[in-house]
């Protein structure tokens, strides 16, 4: 006498879900927007806090607060995240990154003990407050994040997880537009004025309503809905015809962290290595680049912030550019083994980076400009490429729902590990500059 086995369970131990629902792709292209929202919003505004809280040395510190709390968050979430429920979780982390969102403006005009035109005297509670806002919200991220990468990886189709880097992508653009088209409209684009900020961050505050909103549509997540796993009795009464058990209790037995974690490894190292080598030069070294072309030269400073805008704008159109197309590598013969080649031959942008800032003027005017546009272009979308296809990757390497929905979130800590450790590594390629 056989186990009676559905064909559904039969697919889940597999690791395939069939074709995800209709709209499936889009709604986690939003989700992929709002994983990162909080944070590029931030990141877009950086100035803004730099001129409330002067002498804190805030981007720096805000920005690595932020991060170490966003890598403590997704470590623990690798570990206890399948046991976390979906929905409540989603809610809670989503809601607490839009209160945080909102209280770091506040804080940052209402708490200085002094305010003299441009002379400001920020208060220790405010900035200490404002850094725990940052904490805080990287906490959260981290827990939202986890939760949504670990969902796609489940699902078994990699269009979501491709979906959610492309959102990631998208985001980044609208972060930098929104902020400039605010500031013109107020008429003056040098200032910070209440109607610019608070309109700002209104908006990511309305992205994460509308999160909590599409939450009755994502769906279920597999450790939400799954059977518990079978024992031995279960066993012997499906042999013996009066049980029915699933095929995937039957199979499958649940490894552990480090047995999932040698499985990804090669592309957990792929996607750390791309976002190591990003931010050891991104925005730090490309933001030191000099302008040749005479529009922006003769503008003095202005001109100086316009190249540095078009540079950084380079880079998010072509980042979302190569997170949309990862097939572009796919037809290269780019397979989950080859994949480190390309990683690892975008090293040489860090040398290269580093020459276009130290040697401005090594080109006649104004190719050295020109030659700085098609680098950032190809560094972009390189990033975009090899990251989408090593988040897509990973969680491919292992084939049941609960190892990839762990796998997914393996993969976000990667992406995460490097941004702050190429962010650390930055600080080296300014010596003697």
């Amino acid at each position: 006498m056989t186990a009676s086995v559905s064909p559904a369970s039969v697919e889940e131990g597999r690791g395939a879900f069939g074709p995800p629902m209709a709209g499936m792709v889009p709604l986690f292209t939003v989700l992929g927007v709002l994983t990162l929202a909080a944070w590029n919003f931030y990141l877009t505004a950086v100035g803004f806090f730099a001129l409330w809280f002067p002498g804190y040395q805030w981007p720096f510190v805000a920005s690595m607060t932020y991060q170490a709390m966003n890598v403590i968050g997704t470590s623990a979430m690798v570990k206890i995240g399948q046991r976390v429920p979906f929905r409540p979780a989603y809610v809670f982390s989503l809601t607490l990154q839009m209160i945080m969102i909102l209280v770091l403006p506040m804080l940052a005009f209402w708490s200085p003990e002094k305010v003299d035109g441009e002379d400001i005297t920020p208060s220790t509670w405010g900035f200490a407050f404002a850094l725990t806002c940052c904490a805080v919200m990287g906490l959260a991220e981290s827990c939202f994040t986890s939760l949504i990468c670990g969902l796609a990886g489940s699902m078994g189709d990699p269009k979501l997880m491709g979906a959610i880097m492309a959102g990631q992508g998208i985001v980044g653009v609208v972060c930098p537009v929104l902020m400039l088209s605010l500031k013109f409209l107020s008429g003056d684009p040098m200032q910070w004025k209440y109607q610019v900020v608070f309109g700002f961050f209104g908006f990511c505050a309305a992205l994460q309503l509308l999160g909590l909103f599409l939450v009755r549509f994502v769906p279920a997540s597999h450790q939400d809905t799954r059977q518990p796993e079978a024992n031995m009795v279960d066993v012997i009464r499906s042999f013996t015809g009066s049980f029915t058990v699933d095929s995937a209790r039957l199979l499958h037995t649940p490894r552990n962290v480090k047995e999932v974690l040698k499985d990804v490894m090669p592309q957990l190292v792929n996607v750390s290595m791309i976002f190591v080598v990003t931010f050891v030069v991104f925005p730090g070294v490309a933001a030191s680049w000099a302008p040749q072309l005479e529009f922006f030269t003769s503008k003095g400073k202005l001109g100086q912030d316009w190249y540095t805008t078009l540079v950084v704008g380079i880079f998010q159109i072509f980042d979302v550019v190569g997170r949309s197309t990862p097939q572009a590598l796919q037809k290269m013969g780019v397979t989950p083994s080859r994949l480190s080649i390309p990683v690892w031959i975008r090293c040489l942008f860090i040398p290269a980076f580093m020459l276009l800032q130290r040697h401005p003027n090594s080109l006649p005017a104004p190719w050295q400009d020109y030659l700085s546009f098609l680098t950032m272009a190809l560094f972009a979308a390189s990033n975009g490429w090899c990251s989408t296809l090593a988040m897509i990757y990973g969680p491919q390497q292992v084939q049941h729902p609960d190892e990839q929905h762990r796998a997914g979130v393996i993969m976000e800590l990667g992406l995460i590990i490097g941004i702050f450790a190429g962010s650390v590594l930055a600080l080296l390629t300014q010596f003697g500059v």
